[in-house]
């Protein structure tokens, strides 16, 4: 009879340790995605950046720059309702994009000798000249990286994926350097002054009691 009480005991305490381990394990879970959310982590799709510290901008593309690039950040600055004007005289900031680099490196092959897998970085120089006092608040440059497999029998396909990637490190830079100049330009911003204020209280003038 103790044997089966404890028996039953016993797997009473096992299950109830299980429920208490996916308990935690589920509440882990919500607080990473609560702080991942807090840190201003980026979903796929929820890709516009928010209120811009400036509303009219000239954009610059030096040849060399890829199409990708030029297209999403048109399309970024539109979104986040950024005007863009053809002279400097109408604008508050000047952003300057360089040349793209880009690069592909093969990591595996075919029997053939067919690339099947390939890594690609791009990487996007730019800088960003506040037009008022021609002061460049911010030079540098934003990274994408990417892997891909290779279908060598299907390379319509791939080519059209290729296509695709292309689009989303463009897309990738663009967030990267719209976040990085508008921190700039945030910072660049001057400060609220703080204006002395004069004191307010009636000024009191000893007076002189006449004595009998």
């Amino acid at each position: 009879m103790k044997t089966s009480v404890f028996k039953n005991d016993q797997a009473w305490s096992i299950r109830f340790w299980r429920l208490m381990s996916i308990t935690l394990l589920m509440s882990l879970l919500v607080m990473m995605t609560a702080g991942l959310n807090g840190c201003g982590f980026h979903l796929r799709g929820l890709d516009r950046i928010g209120y811009m510290q400036f509303k009219t901008v000239k954009l610059q593309s030096l040849a060399g720059v890829r199409p990708e690039i030029e297209q999403a950040m048109r399309s970024q600055l539109a979104q986040s309702g950024v005007q863009l004007v053809d002279s400097l005289a109408a604008a508050e900031l000047q952003i300057i994009l360089q040349p793209t680099l880009y690069k592909v490196n093969r990591t595996a092959y075919s029997g053939l000798g067919d690339t099947t897998a390939e890594f690609m970085s791009m990487e996007q120089p730019f800088s960003a000249i506040l037009v008022a006092t021609d002061e460049t608040i911010v030079s540098s440059s934003a990274q994408a990286y990417r892997d891909r497999q290779i279908d060598t029998a299907a390379l319509l396909a791939a080519n059209s994926e290729l296509g695709s990637i292309h689009r989303e490190m463009a897309e990738d830079l663009v967030m990267n350097i719209m976040e990085r100049i508008n921190r700039a330009m945030l910072k660049a911003s001057p400060g609220p002054k703080i204006v002395p204020v004069e004191s307010t209280l009636p000024t009191i003038t000893p007076t002189t009691v006449p004595t009998d």
